[in-house]
Parts: structure tokens; sequence; C-alpha cells
């Protein structure tokens, strides 16, 4: 079978994946949304399912206004990556902490199962889903 990507694309890839928890984590929403296909949607147990920049948009408020003033650090290891020319497959750990009036507490854990897709921006989430393995 022929490799129909370089190295190149795998490294913009993981740094797609940290720019989505370093913008997420610092209230960057509009750079969070721009990690996203124009079509691509996100998913999770306790938001459920936003499709395109104006869903991503809403989706956004409601994780901001529950944060409550606390600060949370997003942390994904494990990143696995099945690339086939212009799409791709990823799937990473995810886990999840939560900061506030000086306690720090890792708040989920779980994993993000991905669609990616090469666009003339570069590579972007077609699909992002969640799954909570646990929580506190």
């Amino acid at each position: 079978m022929a490799i129909t990507w370089t190295i190149e694309d795998r490294e913009e890839i993981r740094e797609l994946y940290a720019r989505y928890c370093v913008t997420l984590d610092n209230g960057r929403y509009d750079e969070w949304i721009a990690c996203f296909t124009e079509d691509g949607w996100f998913e999770n147990p306790r938001f459920g399912r936003h499709a395109g920049p104006d869903g991503l948009k809403k989706l956004a408020a409601q994780y901001k206004e529950s944060l409550g003033g606390a600060r949370v650090l997003h942390m994904v290891t494990n990143l696995m990556l099945d690339l086939n020319g212009s799409d791709g497959v990823g799937i990473c750990y995810l886990l999840y902490y939560h900061y506030k009036d000086g306690r720090v507490q890792r708040s989920t854990v779980g994993y993000y199962t991905d669609k990616l897709r090469k666009t003339g921006a570069g590579w972007r989430f077609a699909s992002r889903q969640m799954t909570i393995l646990g929580h506190n």
C-alpha cells in the first residue's frame, strides 16, 4: 500500500490537537471553532451535538457559562492516526483538569474519536466525538 501522507501532515495534525486544547482552555473560542471544517461537528455527553460555526458558537457559550469562573486544562495523549490522502481518523485519550478557588482536581477522563480532513487552510476536524469514562 502506498503512503498518501507526509510527515508534515502528521505534525500539522499534532499541532491541530494542541491548538484545540490551548484555545479552548484560554477562552479563544473563535480560534477553537477554526479547528473544525465548515460542516464540522462536535458531540459530548454533557452538551450534545453541535454542527457548523453557528452550532459551535452556541456550544462555546454554553461551555463558558458552565465553567462558573473556573480555569480548565485539557490534556490529550496517546494520539493514533490513520491517514489516507486528505482524510483521516484519529483517536486520543483525554485528561481534563478543573481549577477554582486554589484547588486543582482531575475532573474527567475519556477519549476523543475524530474524523479529519485536509482543507485549503490545513488539517481540520470534520467531526469530534468525546466519550467520558469517568468524572468527579
